[in-house]
C-alpha cells in the first residue's frame, strides 16, 4: 500500500496457499467432495504457520482452528465444482501478479519471501497461481451467496455492544492524514546502464552463445531464469504491450532486439507456436538504482513542502497535482484515521513528532524492488480510549457485521454439507 506501509502479524494465504505432494502411505485426515487432506499437508501447513508467526510450538486450539479453516475451504471448493464456478485465465494471471507484488511490498523483499515460506521464488510462484485459481473460485461461491453483503440495523449494533462490551478491544490512538506520493523516478543514467548490459549479453547471443544458459546467470525474473528463460506457453493478453507486440512477431527460433517495457530492458526468444499460443523465452535487465534519483525525488518533494509552508499552495492542490496515488489524489491527498499499529515505525515516528497541520520531511514507502516517497499531513491526532458508542460506532457496527456474517457463514456451511460429502477421519 502507497499510503502506509502496513505492518505484516502474519502473510494472507497461509493456508491453502501452498499445495504439498501427497506421499505414499499418506495418511488421509478428511475428505470434502474430491479433495482431500492429507496428514503431511496438514503438518507442513503447521510448519508454516509457525515460522510465519515465529512460534516455537502451536496449541491445540490453534491446530483445530487451522485444520478447521483448511476443511472449511476443500468443502466451499467442492461446492463450487457442483454449482459449476469458474475462473478466467486472465483473472488468475491478474490476481496471481497482484498477489506476488503484494507479498513482496509487505515482507519487503523477495528473500525474506523465500525465508518465510522456506522454498525458492520459482516454486512459491508455481504453486501460487494453481492455488489460486481454487481460492477464486471459492470467493467467487461466497460473492455469490452474499451478494448484497451483510447488514445489521442500528438496534443490533447497540444489541451487540451491550453483549460484548467488555470483551471489545481498546481503540487505540489513531491519526488523521492526508499524503503527497511521488514514485522514485528512472534517470536516464539507469536506463543507459541497463541497456549497455542489455546490449553486452545480446551480443554474447549473437556470437553464438546458449541463450538459456545466459538467462540463468543474468535474467533479473528470477522465477523464469531458473528455467533458463522460459515463460512456457501463453495466449495475447497475457504480456504487457511492447513484449506482446515483439513475441508475436518473431519466427520459431528467432531472437528479438532489445525491447523496452515498464521492468527494464528484455531480449526474447521465440521457441514454438501452437495454434493461438506461443513459448517463449526472455531475459530481464531491470534498471539499476543510483542514489542521485532517489535525490531528485526527494529534493522535489522538499521543495514542495516548503512552497506549502510559506503559503504559495495548500497541500490539498499539490497533492492533487502531483501525487501518484489514484485512489487519494481525487480526495486531495486525504487517507483518513489510520490506527497506530498499522502504521510503519519510520512515519509513526514523523507523525508523533508533527503538531496537527503540520507536514513530515519525504519518507521512503515500499519494498527494496518497488518503492518511492510521501510528505504526510497530520490533519488530527485521536487518543487511543475505551471503545463506545458515541465516538466508535461505524468500528462498532463492523464487529457486529462480522459476526453475523460469520454466523451466517456457519449455517450456509453446514447446509452445504448435505450436500457435500465429507468424511473427517480423526478425532
Amino acid at each position: 500500500m502507497k499510503k502506509i506501509k502496513f505492518i505484516i502479524t502474519a502473510i494472507i494465504f497461509i493456508l491453502n496457499s501452498v499445495a504439498f505432494s501427497q506421499t505414499e502411505g499418506d495418511r488421509v485426515l478428511a475428505i470434502a467432495g474430491n479433495y482431500i487432506i492429507t496428514e503431511s499437508d496438514f503438518q507442513n501447513q503447521l510448519q508454516m504457520y509457525a515460522k510465519q508467526n515465529q512460534l516455537n510450538e502451536i496449541s491445540p486450539y490453534i491446530a483445530q482452528q487451522l485444520f478447521q479453516s483448511i476443511l472449511t475451504n476443500k468443502i466451499l471448493l467442492a461446492k463450487a465444482d457442483q454449482d459449476s464456478i469458474e475462473v478466467t485465465e486472465d483473472e488468475i494471471t491478474r490476481e496471481y501478479e497482484n498477489r506476488i507484488k503484494s507479498l513482496i511490498d509487505q515482507v519487503g523483499s523477495q528473500q525474506r519471501l523465500e525465508e518465510l515460506y522456506g522454498m525458492p521464488m520459482n516454486r512459491i510462484k508455481s504453486t501460487l497461481k494453481e492455488e489460486l485459481k481454487k481460492n477464486l473460485k471459492v470467493e467467487k461461491l461466497k460473492r455469490k451467496k452474499f451478494s448484497g453483503g451483510v447488514n445489521v440495523s442500528e438496534r443490533e449494533v447497540n444489541e451487540f455492544y451491550t453483549t460484548y462490551k467488555d470483551s471489545l478491544p481498546e481503540v487505540s490512538e489513531e491519526f488523521e492524514i492526508a499524503h503527497i506520493f511521488m514514485e522514485r523516478k528512472i534517470s536516464d543514467a539507469e536506463k543507459s546502464e541497463a541497456k549497455r548490459i542489455a546490449e553486452l549479453i545480446l551480443d554474447s547471443i549473437k556470437s553464438g552463445g546458449n541463450f538459456s544458459e545466459l538467462a540463468k546467470r543474468n535474467s533479473a525474473d528470477s522465477m523464469s531464469a531458473i528455467q533458463g528463460g522460459d515463460l512456457g506457453f501463453a495466449k495475447k493478453g497475457t504480456f504487457v504491450k511492447e513484449f506482446e507486440e515483439t513475441v508475436f512477431n518473431l519466427k520459431e527460433g528467432e531472437v528479438s532486439e532489445i525491447v523496452e517495457t515498464q521492468f527494464g530492458y528484455h531480449i526474447i526468444k521465440l521457441t514454438e507456436r501452437q495454434g493461438d499460443k506461443v513459448r517463449s523465452s526472455h531475459i530481464l535487465v531491470r534498471y539499476p538504482k543510483f542514489e542521485s534519483s532517489d535525490f531528485e525525488t526527494i529534493n522535489f518533494l522538499k521543495d514542495l513542502k516548503s512552497s506549502i509552508e510559506k503559503g504559495e499552495t495548500t497541500f490539498e492542490e499539490a497533492a492533487k497535482k502531483y501525487s501518484l496515488d489514484n485512489d487519494t489524489k481525487q480526495k486531495s491527498g486525504y487517507i483518513g484515521r489510520v490506527p497506530e499499529e498499522q502504521i510503519d515505525s519510520n512515519s509513526l515516528s514523523a507523525f508523533k513528532n508533527l503538531s496537527p497541520g503540520q507536514i513530515t520531511e519525504p519518507i521512503r514507502t515500499g519494498g527494496d524492488d518497488n518503492y518511492g516517497y510521501e510528505i504526510y499531513k497530520l490533519i488530527k491526532v485521536f487518543p487511543a480510549h475505551k471503545i463506545n458508542l458515541t465516538e466508535d460506532y461505524d468500528k462498532i457496527k463492523r464487529f457486529a457485521e462480522n459476526l453475523k456474517e460469520s454466523r451466517e457463514m456457519e449455517q450456509w456451511i453446514n447446509k452445504i454439507k448435505e450436500s457435500v460429502y465429507v468424511d473427517i477421519k480423526i478425532n
